[in-house]
């Protein structure tokens, strides 16, 4: 009896030690961190068609910008490119997770008028083509 208890001491001691080998503060190991989520892509919108064809890449971005401040916020926004050329964005009413705007574009003191239809992705705003 005398042999299988301490049988039983030294089975107990060596697997309590076995923990400790890979631990050797004897602490268990913090959970793996979650994964941060990936950003949403760069929002692509109106500007980047043939509606904003005759931009630069500094308006176009300029243009970008001010449809994405305008979903965001729900509110008129305004925006100049370094061309010489500027516009706004009107944001409708949302629907949901999606949201309709017009985009007035002006290119040597005229007018282009687009509208489209972006939702909301991933934390972020894809525009519906």
């Amino acid at each position: 009896m005398k042999i299988l208890a301490r049988a039983g001491v030294a089975c107990a001691l060596a697997l309590s030690l076995a923990g400790c080998a890979s631990n050797p503060m004897g602490e268990s190991a913090p959970p793996p961190a979650a994964a941060a989520p990936a950003p949403p892509p760069p929002y692509e919108g109106l500007a980047n068609g043939a509606f904003g064809a005759s931009l630069d890449a500094t308006s176009r971005a300029a243009a970008n910008n001010a449809e994405l401040a305008a979903l965001n916020g729900g509110d008129r926004k305004t925006w100049r490119g370094d061309d010489g050329s500027y516009g706004y964005v009107a944001p409708g009413a949302s629907s949901g997770d999606c949201r309709d705007f017009t985009h007035t574009i002006y290119i040597n003191g005229r007018p282009k008028v687009g509208t489209g239809t972006a939702c909301k992705v991933g934390g972020g705003w894809k525009f519906k083509a």
